[in-house]
């Protein structure tokens, strides 16, 4: 059967747009306002609409079945063997299928034993048994149709057009497609072939560069430049090795085309399209969509709740931004690594994001329901019912682009629901987001052109185009020809007739593809660079006669023009009083002006998610927490010593018990039942051992635990907590703060900008004065007393003053009384400092600013030199 239309065949899906846009345009230019378009399609196009018409038609009970159909039913036949759950051998295993089908190689099932290695025996029995399966169940893949297409055409199954016209075919057709046009040619369909619109054109030069990078610089800076003579023009990059570039690429070509923007978020109106596009998983809908797929309502990790909280694709986004910035600011702050969905609903709904806090709950009872395995395509209902309870797609609203992706996602849903014809048994709930997950990641996707004047692609999107310039990359030996790859499933004496199978076959196909290149536009030209010492490259041999000159490279990064930093070293001063943050404000004067002003009057905290477990500030709590049940009730050292073993050894794992206890109720997810049994042991440990120090003490009594303190200095007022007070023997107090980390006494040399302005504080702010302040340091590494005191405490590691020797700084303090005054003196002026607005970037030393989040506002590596710590 033959029908009356005509149709224009093309080797890539990209050249049947390309085409249709051309003729509509040629159209328009001749004053038409109406035509009728011609049918265009790609090959494989074509190839897919014969067998569903036939499928219309035939009366045979076959089933057909798509390439993602067809990848699951070869994974169940290879999994039988080693390779369970490995994806990429079925992805290769389809490969060698489509290149025996596509160069009409003999099915596997024929192949000679001697010519067979373990790779090829391998894939012979997963041929047979895959066409076993297709037989049993009724299943037509799209290989094994298209492999017996010209039978089908030559029997007269098949509905033909009348007229063929083949464009863009610069490389040779496939043996399949050659059998295909011929079988079609013999039952009436004329074959034409459009005409090359003009001869081959030598380049005009070839550059070589000393990199790959200046190599792509070069090549966008030549693009800009022909833009700015003519914008109206069509200019192509070929990059050979495009796919494995994509990211090198785009950001080359930001950088040439906006200067001054290239590290911000990506423009939407960019002058140049790269034909290839990353995987569809990696575009931010989509990877949004997939993580909130995969999260767990009872355990959801830090950065999966940032996900869902910061995505612009959930509906009441726009309203909500500031709520749920603060909502999810509190959660880094006040929550652990794991929580649950109710955490994050209760959270949102106390900042304001109540749209966020209703649909988390609504999501959350949707959940619950959906645990028991199904098949795919009830599980594509699930995902759709969840994602609508969350409000995906209702956020901001969509660009082009982004709508694009979220129809390419759509489609990928339907496609997985389709797995129901050979996935006949339920999957779980991870198997299905698996398999989607792998799907979502082999797929690549980039929007369609808009009409860019610059085109970057490979070398088989490139062949068959006309463009007004052409610039050809990689024009090295190295690339052209490209090195031989034989398909390791399939005898090597069988793919005489593949090209990259053999040397001849690759010079060939290398000659066939420079030589359509040459002849796609009126300009061409061409670069490569000379790689690494190692491997040195040269001029493919295949242009030894074309001029070759050196090029200049320019800096490979060009910084774009900064502002001046402004030299505003104060702020509005401060009216004073009640100030939050306690001696935190203090030591942030201290350490930088700018970093008590930044902190405490804008509020720039940091927000540093914690990890998974128990982090530093945890354990720490966890130490405070239960030396205060511990010695809460116990006298002093008398009580201590009065405990035997196990007196002793229950009092410590009450206070441990209390305080993983507490910790738990405030972090439920935070700890396994395993890792409660480690944090046990380890904090019955340390609190052992450090007992065992405080034993070694002299006499003394705790009279105070975790008491609150009011600080006034320099008219702000200020609170504090104060770990433990102790009495000692003889008269006197000692405040003592428990360290989890390093600390020392060297950080209380009275300077004006104080290392450690806490304890200093409290002694300069007690009535009566304390008699010592003292670290308490908890490291396991390093467990002990680290202090200063007016008289001997009894406490090894607390020194007193007037008695110290060596190289200490505080060798030459008069006196306790003088040295807690200079204290004060020096935090008097440190807040006097902050209420008058002092805020210049001065850090005291290069330790403040390492651990500092602020050098994006502050600048600091544009202003100063930082000067180093003390070692001491």
């Amino acid at each position: 059967m033959t029908g009356e239309q005509t149709f224009i065949l093309t080797p890539t899906a990209r050249l049947a747009r390309a085409e249709k846009q051309r003729h509509a345009m040629a159209r328009q230019s001749a004053g038409e306002q109406a035509w009728q378009s011609p049918e265009v399609l790609a090959f494989s196009s074509w190839i897919n609409r014969l067998r569903d018409e036939w499928f219309l038609t035939t009366e045979a009970p076959l089933v057909p079945i798509s390439a993602s159909q067809a990848l699951v039913l070869w994974q169940s036949v290879i999994d039988r063997d080693v390779f369970i759950g490995e994806p990429r051998v079925a992805e290769m295993a389809t490969a060698s299928w489509r290149l025996v089908h596509e160069y009409r190689i003999d099915a596997p099932a024929d192949w000679p034993e001697l010519m067979l290695s373990e790779d090829s025996r391998h894939f012979r029995d997963w041929a047979r048994r895959f066409v076993e399966v297709c037989e049993q169940r009724e299943l037509l893949d799209e290989w094994r149709f298209a492999g017996q297409l010209p039978e089908r055409i030559a029997a007269g199954e098949i509905s033909l057009p009348q007229t063929v016209l083949l464009s863009g075919f610069e490389l040779p057709m496939t043996p399949l497609q050659r059998a295909i046009l011929d079988a079609a040619e013999a039952a009436g369909t004329r074959i034409e072939r459009e005409p090359a619109p003009q001869d081959s054109v030598a380049l005009e030069t070839i550059s070589v560069h000393s990199g790959d990078e200046d190599e792509l610089l070069a090549a966008a800076r030549w693009a800009r430049g022909r833009l700015e003579e003519n914008i109206d023009q069509n200019i192509a990059i070929v990059v050979p090795d495009l796919r494995q570039r994509l990211g090198t690429v785009e950001r080359v070509f930001r950088q040439v085309f906006d200067p001054g923007g290239f590290a911000l978020e990506a423009r939407r109106d960019e002058p140049w399209h790269v034909s290839l596009g990353p995987a569809l998983s990696r575009w931010a809908l989509v990877a949004d969509a997939l993580t909130l797929l995969r999260i767990d309502p009872h355990r959801i990790s830090q950065p999966e709740a940032a996900a869902v909280m910061r995505s612009p694709f959930l509906a009441g986004r726009e309203e909500e931004t500031r709520a749920r910035a603060e909502a999810l600011a509190t959660v880094i702050r006040r929550r652990p690594w794991w929580l649950h969905a109710g955490q994050i609903a209760w959270q949102a709904g106390h900042s304001g994001a109540r749209q966020l806090s209703t649909r988390m709950a609504e999501w959350e009872l949707l959940r619950r329901e959906h645990r028991d395995a199904t098949l795919p395509s009830r599980w594509v209902a699930r995902f759709q019912k969840e994602l609508g309870a969350a409000g995906f797609g209702r956020g901001r609203a969509l660009d082009s682009r982004e709508f694009q992706v979220l129809q390419r996602f759509h489609d990928l849903l339907e496609d997985f629901s389709a797995l129901d014809l050979v996935i006949e048994r339920p999957i779980s709930r991870s198997e299905a987001l698996r398999r989607l997950g792998e799907r979502a990641a082999g797929a690549s996707f980039r929007e369609r052109n808009p009409g860019a004047p610059v085109e970057i692609l490979g070398v088989e999107e490139a062949l068959g185009s006309r463009f007004d310039a052409i610039r050809i990359t990689g024009l090295d030996h190295h690339t052209w020809p490209s090195p031989t790859q034989r398909d390791p499933f399939i005898p090597a004496g069988l793919q005489a007739t593949v090209p990259a199978a053999t040397a001849e076959g690759a010079l060939d196909r290398a000659r066939a593809e420079l030589t359509g290149l040459a002849r796609a536009a009126t300009v061409v030209t061409g670069s490569y660079s000379r790689g690494s010492e190692d491997e040195l490259r040269h001029l493919t041999p295949l242009l030894g006669d074309c001029p070759v000159e050196e090029a200049t490279d320019a800096a490979s990064f060009e910084p774009a023009p900064m502002d001046e930093a402004i030299e505003d070293t104060r702020a509005p001063s401060h009216p004073g009083g009640e100030v939050r943050g306690g001696t935190a404000v203090l030591q942030r004067q201290s350490d930088c002006p700018f970093k008590a002003f930044a902190e405490t009057r804008l509020g720039a905290g940091e927000l540093m998610p914690p990890r998974p477990g128990l982090d530093a500030r945890d354990r720490g709590s966890l130490v405070h927490k239960a030396l205060e049940c511990f010695w809460r009730g116990l006298e002093g050292l008398d009580a201590l010593k009065a405990l035997d073993e196990d007196a002793l050894a229950d009092r410590i794992a009450s206070a441990r018990d209390a305080a993983l206890e507490e910790f738990s109720k405030r972090s439920p997810l935070a700890l396994t039942d395993a890792g409660l049994v480690i944090e046990a042991q380890c904090l019955e440990r340390a609190l052992a051992k450090w007992l065992s120090i405080e034993r070694e003490r002299a006499a003394f009594s705790v009279t105070a635990l975790e008491s609150d303190i009011e600080l006034a200095f320099g008219g702000l007022t200020l609170t504090g907590k104060i770990d433990r007070v102790d009495e000692i023997e003889g008269g006197g107090t000692v405040v003592i703060d428990y360290k989890t980390g390093a600390a020392g006494k060297g950080a209380w040399v009275p300077e004006a900008r104080l290392a450690d302005v806490q304890l200093p504080a409290y002694a300069a702010s007690l009535d009566p004065r304390p008699a010592a302040i003292a670290f308490a340091r908890l490291r396991p590494d390093s467990m002990g007393f680290d202090g200063l005191a007016e008289v001997d405490a009894g406490i090894p590691g607390v020194a007193v003053i007037g008695e110290i020797r060596g190289n200490s700084k505080f060798r030459g303090a008069a006196s306790w009384p003088s040295l807690v005054d200079d204290w004060r003196d020096h935090l008097e002026f440190l807040a006097a400092d902050f209420r008058d607005g002092k805020s210049e970037v001065h850090p005291r030393d290069h330790q403040v600013c390492k651990y500092c989040h602020l050098h994006a506002l502050c600048r600091i590596n544009e202003r100063v030199i930082l000067p180093e710590a003390d070692n001491e």
